[in-house]
């Protein structure tokens, strides 16, 4: 077996959280009077809120902005929706003895709340804190491989967003992409058009 270790970022990859985004993005166009339509934010999704607010030219209103978002993201994060095959490929990997954590930008207490929705526990959990720099950097998939005693010849990330790619590129680890997701094909990486197809990686 190739990977002992399997890293998964989570929006659009684990978790279809698109219509929360747009939801949470719309309560925020409301309370602040911005007018910054939702695909332009949602076209840089995969980096911490921070950065995409800098990239949006709102750098010096990103704490409040954040707050604004997060709050109206809680309130419609009571169902996270999924997408197929989720369940069972986590309990697979398990079953087969892969190590599994999560690599997200999204911040920890709302990861925390949709990852007590899943089957199993992940070995390591790495959201956006201080003093790291979020995705493309390798950061934060150096510290999980850190956290679950693993080198980086003996682990696989997947994602669906360039960003994903190229943190992956940096921290010197194979990488998949998820033809669900929400980002552009990559054509120089792997495609998993199911879930099934994780397993012929490993």
């Amino acid at each position: 077996m190739k990977s002992r270790l399997v890293l998964f970022d989570l929006d659009g990859v684990l978790l279809d959280s698109e219509d929360n985004m747009r939801k949470s993005w719309d309560v925020l166009l409301t309370k602040t009077g911005l007018s910054i339509p939702f695909e332009e934010y949602f076209s840089k999704i995969g980096r911490p809120f921070p950065d995409i607010m800098e990239m949006l030219g709102l750098a010096n209103e990103a704490a409040r902005l954040e707050k604004l978002y997060m709050t109206a993201s809680f309130d419609f994060l009571r169902s996270p929706t999924f997408f197929p095959g989720t369940f069972k490929i986590l309990k697979r990997l398990r079953e087969i003895g892969v190590l599994t954590g999560v690599v997200t930008s999204k911040d920890l207490p709302r990861t925390t709340a949709v990852l007590k929705h899943l089957p199993i526990e992940f070995v390591t959990v790495q959201c956006p804190v201080s003093g790291f720099r979020g995705k493309p950097a390798p950061d934060y998939l150096l510290l999980a491989m850190a956290a679950a005693n693993c080198d980086p010849a003996d682990t696989l990330f997947i994602g669906d967003m360039e960003t994903d790619f190229q943190s992956a590129c940096r921290a010197g680890i194979s990488y998949a992409h998820v033809a669900w997701g929400y980002g552009k094909p990559i054509s120089s990486a792997p495609t998993l058009h199911t879930w099934l197809d994780l397993l012929t990686l490993l």
